[in-house]
């Protein structure tokens, strides 16, 4: 990270045993997380590998400010439909180049963003559902697509472009959140964008939204 004098890494940790200690001692910003890492317990090996899941349940509910960032060997369609459920903004894979991708990813998570790799982008995305007629309507759409495009910025921001009020924008985010059944803003975006109800492309990189 010597050319982002913006970021600082604070810890590194090699086995599961060392995350949540770390987690308590600096309070990242962001966690970037390696689905490979061995399970030690209280110090000692115990010969299996890392949960990642009931890690990312345990982080989403002790540490709902750090972002979360998988880092993976290969693409694990069940883990990854698992930690998007639990919030993960982003998710790369060892195979793209981390030298240049990780701190961009860094950087958009911590505002706020998602990004992914682009092989992960083409799986997840694959037109494989057709949402419920109306399952949204254009209001609700607007405003997933609005936050998507800005997630720097505040739902009073948010609100204010639109033209609504705090209170309305975040009644139109809980029944979208019932519509979908998701829990958390990023399950939200990502359905939606799995559903095709908001526009995004793939710059090969990093996700770009587009207008309805």
């Amino acid at each position: 990270m010597a050319d982002r004098p913006n970021m600082e890494l604070v810890a590194e940790g090699y086995v599961g045993d060392h995350l949540f200690a770390l987690l308590d001692k600096h309070k990242p910003d962001v966690l970037v997380l390696d689905l490979m890492m061995p399970q030690y317990e209280n110090g000692q090996p115990d010969n299996s590998s890392f949960l990642p899941l009931p890690a990312l349940a345990r982080l989403v509910k002790d540490y709902p400010d750090t972002a979360v960032i998988i880092l993976s060997q290969f693409l694990h369609q069940g883990i990854a439909q698992g930690a998007i459920q639990h919030g993960v903004r982003g998710y790369l894979l060892k195979s793209d180049n981390l030298s240049l991708n990780l701190p961009s990813a860094i950087e958009e998570v911590n505002r706020g963003g998602v990004y992914f790799s682009l092989e992960f982008s083409q799986e997840l995305f694959r037109s494989s559902a057709t949402p419920p007629r109306d399952l949204l309507t254009q209001r609700q759409r607007e405003i997933i697509l609005a936050i998507a495009k800005n997630p720097d910025l505040s739902y009073e921001q948010i609100a204010d472009g639109l033209g609504i009020t705090v209170r309305t924008l975040k009644g139109h985010l809980n029944l979208t959140y019932k519509a979908l059944e998701v829990t958390n803003l990023t399950a939200c975006i990502i359905r939606c964008m799995q559903f095709g109800l908001i526009p995004f492309s793939h710059n090969g990189t990093g996700i770009i939204f587009g207008d309805l």
